[in-house]
C-alpha cells in the first residue's frame, strides 16, 4: 500500500519563482487532499553602512529597532503572499517563516510526507533548505519543479528503474502522484535491471490502474542522465521519477553521477527519493538518522 501524502512542505519565498512555486504547491495539496507547509523564505535585513558605525545604547537601540520592525513588514508582506497563493487553489496554508542564515530551519516536529523545491534554488532560500540537502537528511521525497511549474498529472509519467532500493524507494513515494496519470513508461537504460523485475513492477502498476509498459534504452556515447533526459523529451513526459544515489553522495561528487546530474540541471519535474545509508548498510538508525 502506497504511503499517503497528508504534508506538503513547500519551500518557497517572495521572488515571483517563490511565489509560482507556492501557488504550483497549493494546486498539488489541494488535488492530494493534503495539508500545505509553506516554508516562505526570507533574506534578513542588513544594517547600512552608517548603521554599522552606530556607538552607544541609544544608537545601538535604534538600529536594532529598525531592523526589528523591517523583518516584522517582510514577514507580513510573505504571510500576505502566502494567503494569496494558498488562497488561489482554494486550500490553507500553514506559513513558516525560514530565514536565509537559518542552519536547521525543519524541526523534527514539523517533517511532513513530502518537499516541493524549485530548480534552480530560490534566492532567499537557505541552503539547508536545497533539494539535494533535503534529499540527503530528511529521509522524505523531494518533488523538483523547475521554473516552479507543476506537474501535470494527465501527461504520462516516466519511472527510471534499475532495481535499486532507491529506486523502490522512489516508486512507492510516487504512487499517490502515478495514481492520477493515466500511463508511465518504465525506462531501464543499459543492463541496469532485469527484464523481469521490470515486468514486475510494470505489473504492479497496472494492478493500481496504471497504464504501464517497459522500455529498454542503450545510452551509447550518451551519458545515462542524458539518456532519461531524452526519453522524458520524446514522450513529453509530465513527471520523471528517480531513486536518488544508489551509491553514495560522496562517490557522486567525486565521479558524478545521474542524480548529480538532474539536480544540477532539472529540465522537467522530477520526483527523488531516496533510502537512508542505515537502511542500506542495515543498520539501527541513529538518534540524529531516526528524527
Amino acid at each position: 500500500m502506497p504511503y499517503p501524502i497528508r504534508r506538503i512542505l513547500a519551500c518557497v519565498d517572495g521572488t515571483p519563482e517563490g511565489r509560482r512555486l507556492a501557488q504550483a504547491s497549493a494546486v498539488l495539496a489541494r488535488r492530494l487532499n493534503a495539508r500545505l507547509v509553506a516554508l516562505w523564505g526570507l533574506r534578513r535585513p542588513s544594517p547600512s553602512p552608517a548603521e554599522t558605525f552606530a556607538r552607544g545604547s541609544g544608537p545601538m537601540h535604534e538600529v536594532i529597532a529598525r531592523e526589528a520592525a523591517a523583518s516584522a513588514e517582510l514577514m507580513t508582506q510573505a504571510r500576505r503572499y502566502c494567503e494569496l497563493a494558498a488562497g488561489s487553489a482554494g486550500v490553507a496554508a500553514d506559513f513558516r517563516p525560514v530565514w536565509d542564515d537559518d542552519a536547521s530551519p525543519v524541526p523534527p516536529a514539523e517533517a511532513g510526507d513530502l518537499f516541493v523545491s524549485c530548480h534552480p534554488q530560490l534566492r532567499d532560500q537557505p541552503d539547508a533548505l536545497s533539494a539535494e540537502r533535503l534529499l540527503i537528511s530528511s529521509g522524505r521525497p523531494v518533488l523538483i519543479l523547475p521554473g516552479a511549474a507543476n506537474p501535470d498529472p494527465v501527461r504520462p509519467l516516466l519511472v527510471c528503474w534499475n532495481g535499486s532500493a532507491a529506486a523502490h524507494r522512489a516508486v512507492e513515494d510516487a504512487l499517490p502522484l502515478l495514481s492520477g496519470s493515466g500511463s508511465a513508461t518504465i525506462l531501464v537504460v543499459d543492463e541496469a535491471a532485469s527484464t523481469l523485475s521490470a515486468e514486475d513492477l510494470a505489473t504492479s502498476l497496472r494492478e493500481r490502474g496504471v497504464k504501464a509498459e517497459v522500455r529498454r534504452k542503450a545510452s551509447g556515447s550518451a551519458t545515462v542522465a542524458e539518456t532519461i533526459a531524452a526519453v522524458a523529451a520524446d514522450l513529453d513526459v509530465g513527471l520523471v521519477v528517480l531513486g536518488g544515489y544508489s551509491r553514495s553522495p560522496t562517490l557522486e561528487r567525486i565521479f558524478g553521477g545521474v542524480t548529480r546530474s538532474f539536480l544540477a540541471a532539472a529540465p522537467r519535474p522530477l520526483l527523488l527519493s531516496r533510502v537512508p545509508d542505515h537502511v542500506v548498510r542495515g543498520q539501527a538508525p541513529s538518534a540524529e538518522a531516526a528524527e
